[in-house]
């Protein structure tokens, strides 16, 4: 496995995968009304990059008939993996997963 061996659309997914990490902007709203609590929670940037990641990894898996054969399965395993990223990222964006509400 090589970077170089990579298309253009699964580096650009591998990166908004990745960023989804690093990368955070969130808000947290708290309140309480006769006694229930209710919390909100958004990460920006988890949401952002993991649409982003999702996004290039279908975009790529559907230009992948273009490609060499020898290629193929690993773009395909990348572009797989980017997609199952980018839907981690998006639910802990919204606080399905993880956050301070759990």
């Amino acid at each position: 496995m090589r970077w170089a061996n990579l298309s253009g659309v699964a580096k650009a997914a591998v990166i908004f995968a990745v960023l989804g990490f690093v990368i955070a902007l969130s808000s947290t709203s708290t309140s309480s009304i006769n006694g229930v609590t209710t919390c909100s929670y958004m990460n920006y940037g988890a949401l952002l990059f993991g649409a982003l990641a999702m996004m290039a990894g279908a975009a790529g898996l559907v230009g992948l008939r273009d490609l060499p054969a020898q290629t193929r399965s690993l773009n395909i395993a990348v572009l797989v993996g980017a997609d199952l990223v980018g839907v981690l990222h998006v639910l802990r964006g919204i606080g399905m997963i993880g956050g301070p509400c759990g």
